[in-house]
C-alpha cells in the first residue's frame, strides 16, 4: 500500500475516533437535557422529550456507524468501507436536515416556551408542576416576581434560592427572586439547540470527508488485490 493510501487509512482510523467521541457527547447531551427538562413535560402541550430523545438516537447511530469506519480501516476491509461510505452519505444528509430544522425552530423559542409558560402559570391546575420548574430552572413567575403582583397573596418560595423562612411555607423576598421562568426556560432550550447545531455542522463536515477518504480507501484496496491476482 502507498504512503497515500496508508496515511488516509490511519487519519480515517483516528477521524471516527473522533466521530465515536462526538457520539457519545450528544448522547450524553440528549440524556442530561432529558433529565432536566423531566418537571417541563407537564406543563407543554407537545412531545417535546422527542427532542433530547432523537439527539440520544443519533449519539448513538453516529457511534455505531465510526466503529464500522475504525474497524474497516484497520482491517482493510473494503466491504465495511463500503458501507460505512454509504452510511456517512445518509447520515450526512439526515444532519442537513436536522441542522436546518433546529436553527429554524430556535428562530420562535421564546415566544412557543413564553406561552407554555403563561398558560401554565394561569392553570390552577399547573400550579404544583410550575413550581417545580421555578425549583429546576432556578426561575420565578412568567417574567419574574411581578407576575405574582395581584395574582397571588405572595410571591411563593420557590422563587429564591433562600426563602425568608427554612419550610415551604416561606415567602421570598422581590428582592431576592429569580429571572423569568420565560426567559431563563427559553434560553436554555436555545443554548442547547446552538451546542446540538454545532456538533451537527462539524460532524457534518468531517463525515463527509471521511466518506471520500473511506471510498479512495476502499477503491485503493480493490486495486491492490487486482495487482495481486
Amino acid at each position: 500500500m502507498c504512503c497515500v493510501a496508508f496515511l488516509v487509512k490511519y487519519v480515517l482510523f483516528f477521524t471516527n475516533v473522533v466521530f465515536s467521541l462526538a457520539g457519545i457527547a450528544l448522547i450524553a447531551l440528549g440524556i442530561v437535557v432529558l433529565v432536566q427538562i423531566t418537571e417541563v413535560l407537564e406543563l407543554i402541550p407537545v412531545n417535546l422529550n422527542l427532542i433530547p430523545i432523537s439527539v440520544i438516537v443519533l449519539g448513538s447511530v453516529i457511534f455505531l456507524i465510526a466503529l464500522f469506519g475504525c474497524c474497516g480501516a484497520i482491517r482493510e476491509s473494503r466491504c465495511l468501507l463500503i458501507m460505512y461510505s454509504v452510511s456517512m452519505l445518509i447520515l450526512a444528509a439526515a444532519k442537513i436536515w436536522l441542522t436546518v430544522i433546529i436553527f429554524q425552530g430556535l428562530s420562535s423559542i421564546y415566544d412557543t416556551v413564553e406561552g407554555w409558560i403563561r398558560n401554565a402559570f394561569n392553570n390552577p391546575n399547573l400550579s404544583e408542576p410550575f413550581h417545580l420548574v421555578e425549583v429546576a430552572f432556578r426561575c420565578c413567575g412568567v417574567n419574574g416576581p411581578d407576575s405574582y403582583i395581584g395574582v397571588y397573596p405572595a410571591i411563593p418560595p420557590t422563587c429564591c434560592a433562600n426563602p425568608t423562612t427554612s419550610d415551604n411555607t416561606g415567602t421570598c423576598a422581590r428582592e431576592d427572586s429569580f429571572d423569568g421562568c420565560a426567559n431563563i426556560v427559553a434560553d436554555y432550550f436555545e443554548v442547547f439547540g446552538d451546542v446540538v447545531g454545532v456538533i451537527l455542522i462539524t460532524i457534518i463536515i468531517v463525515e463527509l470527508v471521511a466518506m471520500i477518504f473511506g471510498l479512495y480507501l476502499s477503491n485503493t484496496i480493490t486495486n491492490n488485490k487486482r495487482g495481486y491476482a
